[in-house]
């Protein structure tokens, strides 16, 4: 496969006519009020700015349209990717489902997407092509919901503390956590945990593979990464490893309890999403954000990744079903997302008032650095081992002490296992 590159641009202009009115129904969809049965990982219920936003898009979406329900079932990202192929096959499949960038081709593969409807090509402003989220027919079967990239999360508290100044290389990084570490602190926060498809170490491997400009499969799909640039990544893991800077529970550590620890102020630095930081600002007024560290090569440009809405393979309801996605990633839906700190998908969105606040700073910053500090990539269908893999040889870095090239060897070896 190869990694595709596209620019970023914030357009001004609005496509006109891109809000749909919604389709009579086809003979073949139920007349009448429906209901969309919705998967997403975010709990509407928890008190955070982003599950606050989904639950008032929801909300807003049907009291615009009450002929349409939406019935939404919390499921992680872990669960669906063992539960979409086997509900697919039982014709039991979600409506609408949200799924993450890497993962998309191999659902596609798995059988688990309707193609999107017609009406779906008149919506024209995605901010990036959508032609790498399709099946292997070569339709599209899903569109972006939202952007983010990779950022340096830092405690500056902490950093004050042991008189240490923002690292701005991979090196400097190590020496960083190294005095956190001592401080008794997490000097560096990372997790080998295969919960939620090891979404915490794969997601750093991803922008760190971009940054050093390492494709991570060949043209014909297999994962080939073992390289002198892949090396460095696992390197880098290896030397937080030997200085002790990595927290004492890495083997089980995932996404979330990592980002918890920065929230409370035990973790000194972390390689997050740039959807945290709305949240953490909130959250902790110590902790900021900034560029990604430079490698040895390369530079501090990432990978943009997100999530994206698409329709179940076997809905009878994929008009109302692409309603409700069209409203999810428009203009009203996505002003309202980006006060969580999501950045939005569409141009369109951008000439919403919030924008234009003061509020809308962060959210703004986030989506001017995933323009500059981001590049999309094309995925095999092979994402899920690879991520596995990586936290396989995560635990054996961490355990076993193996090198940072086996790491790294280990990790290529699984995704290219039949």
């Amino acid at each position: 496969m190869i990694n595709k590159r596209w620019g970023l641009a914030l357009v001004t202009a609005v496509v006109a006519g891109l809000a749909l009115s919604g389709c009579s129904p086809s003979a073949s969809e139920p007349k009448g009020p429906v209901t969309l049965n919705y998967w997403d990982f975010l709990d509407p219920s928890q008190n955070n700015p982003r599950s606050k936003a989904l639950k008032e898009n929801i909300a807003k979406f049907e009291a615009a349209n009450p002929d349409i329900k939406i019935n939404l079932s919390v499921v992680s990202l872990g669960d669906m990717l063992n539960r979409l192929p086997q509900a697919a096959a039982a014709g039991q499949a979600p409506d609408v489902f949200k799924m993450f960038t890497p993962v998309v081709p191999q659902m596609a593969s798995a059988g688990v997407y309707s193609p999107l409807p017609d009406a779906a090509s008149k919506v024209t402003d995605w901010l990036r092509p959508t032609d790498t989220l399709a099946g292997p027919d070569g339709k599209t079967v899903a569109v972006p919901y939202e952007y983010r990239t990779c950022a340096l999360y830092y405690n500056q508290k902490i950093l004050d503390q042991i008189g240490a100044t923002v690292p701005t290389t991979y090196d400097q990084v190590v020496q960083v956590a190294q005095k956190a570490a001592a401080a008794g602190y997490t000097g560096f926060g990372t997790g080998f945990s295969d919960t939620d498809n090891s979404a915490i170490i794969s997601t750093f491997f991803n922008c760190f593979m971009s940054q050093v400009d390492q494709e991570i499969w060949n043209k014909d799909g297999q994962a080939d990464f073992a390289t002198a640039k892949g090396n460095e990544f696992g390197n880098f893991l290896a030397k937080l490893r030997d200085a002790k800077a990595l927290g004492s529970n890495v083997v089980s550590d995932t996404y979330g309890t990592v980002a918890d620890g920065m929230a409370s102020g035990t973790v000194a630095m972390a390689v997050l999403g740039t959807e945290r930081a709305v949240s953490f600002g909130t959250q902790n007024k110590d902790l900021k954000w900034t560029a990604l560290p430079k490698a040895s090569t390369g530079d501090t440009t990432g990978t943009t990744i997100g999530w994206t809405l698409g329709i179940g393979n076997g809905s009878k309801n994929t008009e109302a079903a692409w309603k409700f996605i069209e409203y999810m990633t428009g203009p009203e839906a996505g002003a309202l997302m980006a006060t969580g700190g999501e950045v939005p998908t569409r141009a369109a969105t951008y000439q919403q008032p919030f924008f234009s606040t003061p509020e809308a700073k962060t959210v703004n910053d986030i989506a001017a650095y995933v323009k500059t500090n981001s590049e999309p990539r094309t995925y095999s269908n092979t994402w899920t081992a690879l991520a596995t893999g990586l936290s396989q040889a995560g635990q054996k870095l961490t355990l076993n002490g193996s090198s940072g090239n086996d790491f790294i060897r280990s990790a290529q070896d699984a995704a290219n296992k039949k």
